[in-house]
């Protein structure tokens, strides 16, 4: 028997599905979330060897981050339940919020064939190797925006160098200058943890100074639970990867939601930097960009 049931959005995500003159067809899409686990879900998560992760750590700021480990790490127990057999580091500012009954945002993405579905819900259990988590919210998302990637395997991570720091500086933006793809975590009080794959062209992070990025927002789904979340809670963690390097960048900070019209972007002020030369030990082989990506526009 399938637990199935319709979740509802939250004032926050009918605003600006309303706002984008898209409400009606935000209400058609949210048929397709559930709160359990189906078979072909299942089956595309257990085959992952990563999984993005976001949550709100105890003083409230948002982070995003990642797990990960060989195919079957991540194992569906049950209809609502999933076992992941990895934890973040230590030093990293997801780690104390691993705790049982912290929400927990998933995205698991499969960049060779460009899917990606999301399986948030509540943390029950944390031990020494791993977690379990209850899912809330289980659905699956468009392809866009996804550049193609082919993972080449684990490579041993050797030397890892941290640093902390709050405003970006000539590397850190150069590497989030020549990003193609990063991950956003958010939250909402009712509706917990949330974590979403953004995607374009080389530049389409706009970085106006050290502090302040702006990110245009690219046509999705229409359910805007990133943005709905900003709206009602504008703490907000970013994840960039250097595939090719090994490196990861986390930023955390606050953002809004400005409005063209219809069009709209998240401006973004940083106010955590943690950044970690050759934290991320694994590798990918890049194929192709999306073809749905807009072109970049001068911003000078």
């Amino acid at each position: 028997m399938w637990f199935f049931l319709m979740i509802g959005y939250h004032q926050g995500e009918i605003e600006v599905q309303e706002k984008s003159c898209l409400r009606e067809e935000a209400s058609r899409i949210s048929k397709i979330i559930r709160n359990d686990i189906p078979d072909v879900a299942a089956r595309f998560i257990e085959r992952q060897v990563m999984l993005i992760i976001g949550l709100k750590d105890e003083k409230g700021f948002v982070w995003a981050s990642l797990v990960y480990g060989e195919p079957g790490f991540v194992k569906a127990v049950d209809q609502q339940t999933i076992s992941v057999l990895s934890l973040p580091f230590k030093s990293d500012p997801l780690f104390v919020g691993m705790k049982a009954g912290n929400n927990l945002g998933i995205l698991a993405i499969e960049f060779a064939t460009r899917k990606r579905m999301r399986l948030n819900g509540l943390i029950t259990q944390v031990h020494d190797t791993g977690f379990n988590v209850k899912t809330r919210e289980v659905y699956s998302n468009c392809p866009k925006f996804i550049h193609s990637r082919k993972f080449s395997g684990f490579e041993t991570m050797k030397s890892i160098e941290t640093k902390k720091s709050t405003q970006l500086d000539k590397g850190q933006i150069e590497k989030i200058r020549l990003a193609d793809t990063f991950f956003i975590a958010t939250h909402h009080l009712e509706s917990g943890a949330d974590v979403s794959h953004r995607g374009g062209l080389p530049g389409f992070v706009h970085i106006v100074d050290p502090c302040t990025l702006v990110i245009k927002d690219y046509t999705g789904n229409a359910m805007f639970n990133t943005l709905g979340n900003l709206v009602e809670n504008p703490q907000m963690g970013l994840l960039f990867l250097d595939f090719e390097a090994g490196d990861l960048l986390q930023v955390n900070g606050e953002a809004t939601v400005q409005w063209e019209g219809t069009e709209k972007s998240i401006y973004f002020n940083v106010r955590q930097i943690r950044s970690v030369i050759g934290g991320f030990p694994l590798r990918w082989e890049f194929g192709s960009y999306s073809p749905f990506n807009p072109p970049i526009l001068d911003q000078n």
